[in-house]
């Protein structure tokens, strides 16, 4: 038998009672309020909130008909009521270290370490890949016309012209509508929205030098919308989130999430696997049109110049380009080698996209 402070959450006077631990729970011997007679209080485990400070005070809790609060200073209690304490849900890890003592505090530490790297580099990225195969392609085009609304840019009606010509120049294997949008802002930059609508600014049109350069860039823009990468880094932006939605179901509040971040598109920054896909992905859709691929590696290589310049390209922001993206371009090209032709078509639309971009 222990002796503890028993508090009926009644009157804030605390009462000193009888405790024995059993191996389900508590028989606490509780003085009645009224005559002082002494009933026994049987708490179960599992109706049991516990608050261990150290190893020699500890605070119990219960609710129910039998409710009430009760604190014992022993380190014999405490021992013992560990021993057959057997609680229903994950104890606190505050709790566990108390338990345990620093092998465990350790153990818990690297073990939460551990489970947080499985979590962001394994589990996640799975989870985002799960919930943007179960959006249909309905839903990208959708997200991207609300990110178009939530972001208007000024259109070259006349520039979008030529884009849209030079463009139809090229096979594109996707079941995305596609579209080709100039804008007239000294921007060094494109991008892709959900759905297949493209902006190039006209800020880049300046530093493009080759109409192949021009369809490399389209194409890797292109793929970046088969491969649906901006659903996908939206899921992965939400991760928390979207573990939970997977788990419980919660399709409508995933929707209206994405929905909500649809702004963000225009300025999403791509990750490392995205960016090389992209490429691998543009570099096919050039050999197939026997369009030449060094127009992909020259691209790069032009960006890479504003760079080394401290002439940063907001490009680069957005689509960071890295040595190993280059390297792994020219081993692409040098590996999967194909006969470029001559496409008079596209070299008098790029001209003409060079001189309205003035």
């Amino acid at each position: 038998m222990f002796t503890g402070q028993f508090y009926n959450h009644q009157v804030a006077k605390s009462i000193t009672i009888t405790v024995l631990v059993v191996e389900a729970g508590l028989l606490l011997q509780v003085p009645g309020v009224e005559d002082g007679v002494v009933q026994p209080v049987y708490w179960l485990f599992a109706d049991m909130q516990v608050d261990l400070t150290d190893r020699s005070f500890i605070r119990i809790a219960h609710q129910g008909a039998d409710a009430g609060t009760l604190e014992v200073s022993d380190p014999a209690f405490v021992k013992t009521f560990l021993q057959y304490y057997k609680p229903s849900r994950i104890t606190r890890l505050e709790q566990l270290v108390v338990r345990g003592g620093l092998k465990w505090s350790l153990a818990i530490v690297l073990g939460m370490i551990a489970l947080l790297l499985v979590g962001n580099f394994v589990v996640l990225p799975w989870c985002a890949g799960i919930a943007a195969e179960r959006l249909p392609h309905s839903f990208d085009r959708q997200l991207g016309e609300m990110a178009r609304n939530s972001n208007p840019e000024p259109v070259d009606t006349v520039a979008s012209a030529l884009l849209t010509a030079f463009a139809r120049q090229i096979q594109w294997d996707t079941r995305d509508s596609l579209t080709f949008v100039v804008s007239r802002r000294d921007i060094e930059n494109a991008y892709a929205l959900p759905g297949g609508y493209m902006v190039v600014y006209t800020g880049l049109l300046k530093k493009l030098k080759t109409p192949e350069q021009l369809a490399a860039l389209l194409s890797h823009e292109v793929a970046h919308v088969t491969r649906r990468h901006a659903i996908r880094a939206l899921c992965s932006n939400m991760s928390s989130m979207l573990l939970i939605n997977l788990i419980f179901s919660g399709g409508g509040t995933l929707t209206g999430q994405l929905f909500s971040n649809a702004a963000s598109l225009n300025s999403l920054r791509y990750s490392r696997q995205y960016e090389e896909q992209a490429d691998l992905t543009g570099l096919a859709t050039l050999r197939e049109n026997h369009i030449d691929q060094q127009g992909m590696l020259s691209l790069m290589e032009t960006l890479q110049q504003l760079d080394h310049q401290h002439h940063i390209p907001e490009f680069i922001s957005t689509h960071p380009l890295t040595d190993r993206r280059v390297r792994y371009v020219q081993q692409q090209i040098a590996g999967y080698p194909a006969t470029a032709k001559q496409h008079p078509a596209m070299a008098a639309l790029f001209q003409q996209l060079k001189e309205s971009s003035r």
